[in-house]
């Protein structure tokens, strides 16, 4: 009986040893894999780190004129081309002004958060926290589209392209001493530097408070 034990008990011994080698051996084996792995996504997401940056310039600033000799000059901290539409350009913290040939004329000072701006029409979209500023009056809202002449190629291609205007749309107000308007849209002509302001829908009406000292 004692040679029986003793020879479970041998046996017992050498199943642990051999079940702690099978389970060292594949451990190890597989170790080395995982590492590969790990090594290959941190090469992959530096690499596109490193396209991101390539993509961002600082520091922006372009001016153009229009027909009229005006000036238009913008400036962003950054901006990031468009993958899809190298002409376009995606700004961030936004700041422009038109400067008027006529110098009767007030210069007009523009800033948002973002603007979609493309570098060879000069055509821009701010967005968030839009602000136009001339003289005594303000206008913000949540949107503004700004376009300059367009050329002769692009007038045969889009008989019905705007030119030289700037429109405000989204939660407009205006305000200037005395004088407070709301209203859904708010024009600019460049070139006249008249205004126009109107409701989305007719039937609304274009709220307008007068502030009496």
């Amino acid at each position: 009986m004692k040679r029986k034990y003793l020879i479970q008990i041998v046996l017992f011994i050498l199943l642990i040893i051999f079940s702690i080698s099978v389970f060292n051996y594949y451990y190890k084996e597989n170790e080395p894999l995982k590492k590969n792995t790990i090594n290959k996504k941190e090469s992959f997401s530096d690499s596109k780190k490193s396209s991101e940056q390539l993509n961002l310039i600082k520091d922006i600033k372009y001016t153009a004129n229009n027909i009229k000799g005006d000036i238009y000059e913008i400036l962003a901290d950054f901006g990031e081309t468009s993958l899809e539409n190298p002409d376009l350009m995606f700004l961030t913290n936004v700041k422009s002004k038109i400067i008027f040939y006529d110098t009767k004329k007030e210069n007009i000072n523009l800033k948002s958060n973002f603007a979609n701006f493309n570098t060879k029409t000069f055509e821009t979209t701010f967005i968030k926290n839009v602000e136009i500023t001339r003289y005594n009056e303000t206008i913000t809202g949540d949107e503004l589209y700004m376009v300059l002449d367009i050329d002769n190629e692009n007038t045969q291609n889009n008989l019905n392209k705007e030119e030289n205007i700037l429109r405000m749309s989204y939660n407009v107000l205006f305000q200037k001493p005395g004088y407070e308007l709301k209203a859904d849209v708010l024009e600019i002509d460049l070139l006249t530097k008249n205004l126009k302001i109107y409701m989305h829908d007719s039937k609304e009406k274009v709220l307008i408070n007068t502030k009496l000292k």
